[in-house]
């Protein structure tokens, strides 16, 4: 971030984040919440360091939900943007990732409601991106098998079965992205699964 734009001017505009991992490993001694109230108090370091920290991730999972790797660069720039305007906001109780996860999820939200309905899975296309066979055809298959399942699901178990099975992410903080308690999150987890077997059961006759 240039020098002489201040964490502190609202109407600060974000510089292009790179979305790369970074060079380096952040040092592991600097907490978020130490970060987050070092450039609440002008340190813009501290608000580079947590971006590069925690880019990866917000990215992953927004192109999941996306489907679009340009949608989802706009929708994690908009995400940081309204972290640095609205820094105040952050419950240091709360893990980092989690509020900007919610952030993320919600911008994603908004983009995923103005768009026209898509027929098909292409814009899931990149929810299966793992490599789960052991050859580059059977992967494929599986990827868009999986990509057709998930496009058949409600968005809300959708996005779950993403966090869960795809991003590795734990019921507590899916409770806290989604912004609902830990039981219900661990019952949506448990519905999503079923629905996502059912679905693909009723498609491919076999289980997932």
């Amino acid at each position: 971030m240039p020098a002489h734009t201040s964490v502190m001017d609202p109407s600060a505009e974000l510089p292009a984040l790179p979305l790369s991992p970074p060079r380096h490993t952040p040092p592991v001694a600097a907490s978020d919440a130490d970060l987050v109230a070092r450039f609440a108090r002008g340190d813009d370091a501290a608000f580079a360091e947590l971006v590069a920290m925690h880019q990866n991730i917000a990215f992953s999972f927004a192109r999941r939900l996306l489907g679009d790797g340009e949608a989802a660069r706009d929708v994690i720039q908009e995400a940081f943007l309204r972290i640095l305007r609205h820094h105040r906001a952050y419950d240091a109780a709360r893990p980092f990732r989690a509020w900007l996860l919610h952030i993320v999820r919600n911008l994603a939200i908004d983009v995923l409601r103005r768009r026209r309905p898509q027929a098909g899975a292409d814009h899931l296309d990149q929810l299966a991106a793992r490599p789960l066979g052991p050859s580059a055809s059977e992967r494929d298959e599986l990827r868009d098998r999986v990509a057709e399942v998930l496009a058949e699901l409600p968005a809300k178990y959708r996005e779950l079965i993403v966090m869960r099975e795809m991003e590795g992410m734990a019921a507590d903080e899916i409770a806290q992205v989604i912004g609902v308690d830990y039981g219900t999150t661990r019952w949506r987890l448990h519905k999503a699964r079923e629905l996502f077997r059912d679905a693909w059961r009723a498609r491919f006759g076999e289980d997932a």
